[in-house]
């Protein structure tokens, strides 16, 4: 049997149920403030990379992991960045050398509304 003979709604079970096994998916809910990094030099040198890099501080109107997620996924196809996402408090902190004008920008694409509440 191949995989074209496999209903779509199976595979997708199949697929989930292998994830499961291999650990690539998880079931247990997000932490609160969730780091992230998109380009996270090797070794020690983050912590010196987060000191030098300004940080600013987003509102963000999440309302759940769904909305954090896509911010998360803009933020990471920017690059150059570092965040923090705050999901209960809706707020993004944000540490990159791009302006406050491309990172607002690249957060509206998530859909939600943006403000910028300053440098932190």
């Amino acid at each position: 049997m191949g995989l074209n003979s496999i209903p779509s709604q199976e595979m997708f079970v199949l697929l989930g149920a292998w994830l499961l096994v291999r650990g690539g998916a998880s079931r247990h809910p997000a932490p609160e403030a969730q780091r992230h990094s998109s380009s996270e030099p090797a070794g020690g040198a983050a912590a010196t990379a987060s000191a030098v890099m300004p940080k600013h501080e987003f509102s963000v109107d999440m309302t759940c992991e769904g909305c954090s997620n896509a911010v998360s996924r803009v933020l990471n196809k920017l690059g150059g960045v570092e965040f923090d996402i705050d999901l209960p408090n809706k707020k993004v902190c944000i540490n990159s050398e791009h302006t406050v004008d491309l990172l607002l920008e690249t957060l509206q694409k998530t859909g939600k509304a943006v403000s910028y509440l300053g440098p932190k």
